[in-house]
């Protein structure tokens, strides 16, 4: 790698660094939307004409650096035979905003949980006493239940999501304990969303043998299980409602016709 130069943000007054780096010492990180080939293809045409002109962002880990912004611009170049690109490095605890903000669409739901579980690990790793209360984790991490969906998605990636994410939003609160003791705590947690999950699996293959069905099935037996309803205020804990949503569930799988007069349309209009 060849540093060209080292400057200040204007705005905030990070150190940022531009260097010259080999193709084969850059990667993308790990949490990133499938590249789009048509835009690569733009791209290439693009470069062919104007030229390499914008430069990507990225952090430096080990040896190598990772892109957080240029995906499509590194693959442009890699298949038009470039050596190397013009990188910004920033500082690695930027990494993560500048992946959601620099989007061009908005983040589905489990890239947002891959990214906050990322930022979440980072943060256990450099400061694993750190709790997870503490503003500045709370800042960086849009939402707990983000990281407990995170780890869920981890074990099961075809996991209906957005089903649980109102209950979620509103049950998953940030723990008082240290990083290094909260990951346990939200792993369990996204146990009891799996084993929710497995008995909504069912419940759906009940009602479609009743001849039910809805794109949004899934997110229908939840909210029909659903223990707190539309309550803002919740007084009960993570683990109570996500025992009875449970219970809820098994009893709609031993008796699925009770679904049957369940306004599910308007539920999730």
């Amino acid at each position: 790698m060849a540093k060209i130069a080292e400057f200040r943000e204007p705005l905030l007054g990070h150190t940022l660094e531009i260097e010259m780096v080999p193709v084969d010492e850059l990667q993308v990180i790990e949490i990133q939307r499938r590249p789009s080939q048509y835009h690569v293809k733009r791209l290439v045409e693009s470069m062919r004409k104007l030229g390499f002109l914008v430069p990507l962002i990225g952090i430096r880990r080990d040896d190598r650096v990772i892109i957080i912004d240029g995906q499509h611009r590194f693959l442009a170049a890699r298949e038009l035979g470039v050596g190397e690109l013009p990188v910004i490095i920033v500082p690695e605890r930027l990494a993560f905003d500048l992946m959601e903000l620099n989007v061009e669409k908005q983040m589905s739901l489990r890239e947002k949980a891959y990214v906050a579980l990322n930022v979440y690990r980072w943060w256990l790793e450099v400061d694993p006493k750190k709790k997870e209360t503490d503003l500045e984790l709370r800042d960086a991490v849009e939402s707990a239940h983000y990281v407990t969906l995170g780890l869920a998605y981890e074990k099961a990636p075809k996991l209906f999501g957005s089903a649980y994410e109102s209950i979620l939003h509103r049950v998953d609160r940030w723990l008082d304990l240290p990083l290094v003791e909260a990951l346990s705590a939200r792993e369990r947690r996204a146990e009891m969303v799996l084993e929710v999950e497995q008995l909504v699996r069912e419940a759906v293959a009940k009602l479609q043998e009743l001849g039910v069905n809805h794109p949004f099935l899934p997110r229908a037996v939840v909210s029909f299980a659903s223990p707190i309803g539309r309550k803002r205020i919740i007084e009960e804990g993570y683990e109570e409602v996500m025992q009875r949503l449970a219970e809820n569930v098994r009893q709609l799988v031993e008796d699925p016709r009770q679904f049957l007069s369940f306004r599910y349309e308007e539920e999730l209009a």
